[in-house]
């Protein structure tokens, strides 16, 4: 299979993508298509559905979200996750990263094919001499993720209701709240604010791991490094560079 198309996000890094999809609805990412498919025909009847499924490339990369983080991760010739480090069973960040389920129990990026599948919302779609881009919200895509494939979502045969959420419904998601004083907002653009504060509610640190509330860390964010701790259930934007 080859790329049809990258995704655009303001994540560059892996650190603080959301776990799912429509976590952060408010996450702007828009699709540009490779010259081969930068047809405006390939997209035609394409903004009569709301939502898309993407079917795309994992690409795990370096973790970490400074400015370092984000070199290496440039420089690494290899970036996906489908090679010698998936197992057959993953701690999920859902059950705080201490309770282990089978890999296709789950939505874990280290499997063994790097495929990922992602339900956006489509919010408009622009010309432009290159083609057609698309403009979408809700993804969970680091930026410059490759798009295998897009396909419109149908709500009569993609939308079940009565389906069960498995081991999920037993482990509600739980959010921060975040202390973001307006000083530091006015560091962010208006469109890309209420994306980071969803993100930044998520928590993005790795699960199961012992924090230290005086401990910073850095978020990469559009183009600002966002320095934020976290102190029991509330997470503090300490700097926004």
């Amino acid at each position: 299979m080859k790329s049809i198309a990258h995704i655009r996000t303001d994540l560059p890094q892996k650190f603080g993508i959301p776990r799912n999809s429509f976590l952060a609805p408010h996450l702007r990412g828009c699709i540009v298509f490779e010259p081969e498919c930068a047809l405006e025909s390939a997209v035609a009847g394409i903004e009569s559905f709301s939502h898309l499924w993407l079917i795309w490339q994992f690409e795990n990369g370096v973790p970490g979200g400074t400015a370092e983080d984000i070199a290496a991760d440039s420089a690494a010739p290899y970036r996906n996750g489908a090679d010698a480090r998936w197992t057959p069973t993953v701690r999920p960040p859902r059950l705080g990263g201490t309770e282990r389920v089978g890999v296709f129990a789950s939505r874990s990026p280290f499997r063994p094919n790097p495929l990922g599948l992602s339900c956006v919302k489509l919010d408009r779609v622009e010309r432009t001499d290159a083609g057609p881009v698309l403009h979408v919200l809700g993804a969970d895509l680091r930026d410059g993720t490759p798009i295998l494939d897009i396909k419109p979502y149908i709500p009569f045969a993609d939308c079940h209701p009565d389906a069960r959420g498995g081991w999920i419904e037993d482990a509600p998601w739980h959010e921060l709240t975040v202390d973001f004083p307006d000083q530091l907002r006015e560091s962010i653009e208006q469109d890309k604010l209420a994306g980071l504060i969803e993100v930044l509610r998520q928590d993005p640190r790795r699960a199961g791991s012992k924090h230290d509330p005086s401990r910073v860390y850095h978020l990469a964010y559009s183009s600002h490094d966002v320095a934020f701790t976290v102190d029991g259930d509330v997470l503090h934007v300490v700097c926004v560079s």
